[in-house]
């Protein structure tokens, strides 16, 4: 963190708060970097493997990209609207998308087993519903970020309830979300069979990975709740080491 906030346009005599401290420029764009090598990456697979249900992981990506990239303008710009509005919005949207694809990678992984049956929820409608609520979250995410940047005292205060609401409905849909994934992990352990204890067939990783990708999300989805609630200042207790 560098700079001492805090930092906005000024609106009839009155300061619109957007950032309490200098966003770090160093550190937006090293974020752009490696958000831009991992979503090429993803993106040559893609198309290598066609993997079309990971379309949605590259959206989130080129999300990240822009959101950090807007982050770095922030920077030498700290009280123009548009930079602000472009990483409020693109790093809270990036999340669900990054998420729909999780959720469509633990159907594939359990069809490819032939155990969706042991799934407490069937797993065909449970990716339904997430990517349901995924789009939900996007939209609340969008509207709440946006609102703010009119710098109304009433505005702020709703866009903030919206992106809460948003972010708190994503907490629980993660929290659920990894609870199947660890129940369901269980029960194909149960099973024996040629297939499943063949070390060719890796779905121990596969499973590992989902859930460690699940628990950051959920990670990121309480810090970015906990910085709205607290409001304007409080998010200097997670940016302080930025």
């Amino acid at each position: 963190m560098s700079g001492d906030g805090p930092y906005g346009p000024v609106v009839n005599g009155t300061q619109i708060v957007f950032f309490e401290y200098l966003p770090n420029k160093p550190a937006a764009i090293s974020f752009v970097v490696l958000f831009g090598i991992v979503t090429l990456v993803h993106l040559v697979f893609l198309f290598i493997l066609r993997a079309w249900f990971f379309i949605p992981f590259i959206l989130g990506g080129i999300c990240e990209i822009f959101g950090y990239f807007g982050r770095a303008q922030a920077h030498d710009t700290p009280d123009k609207a548009g930079p602000f509005i472009l990483q409020n919005v693109l790093l809270l949207a990036g999340t669900p998308f990054l998420a729909a694809t999780i959720y469509m990678s633990l159907r594939r992984v359990a069809t490819a087993l032939d155990s969706q049956h042991l799934s407490f929820i069937s797993l065909r409608w449970l990716t339904k519903l997430y990517v349901l609520i995924d789009i939900a979250c996007i939209v609340s995410q969008f509207i709440g970020a946006i609102i703010p940047a009119s710098g109304e005292p009433d505005a702020i205060t709703k866009g903030r309830t919206i992106l809460i609401a948003g972010l708190i409905v994503q907490l629980c849909a993660l929290s659920i979300f990894i609870l199947t994934s660890l129940y369901l992990y269980i029960r194909i352990r149960q099973e024996t069979g040629p297939f499943l204890d063949s070390s060719l067939v890796r779905w121990r990783r596969y499973f590992r990975t989902i859930e460690a990708v699940t628990i950051i999300m959920i990670i990121r989805s309480i810090v970015r709740a906990v910085e709205y609630l607290q409001g304007q200042g409080g998010n200097q207790i997670f940016m302080a080491f930025e």
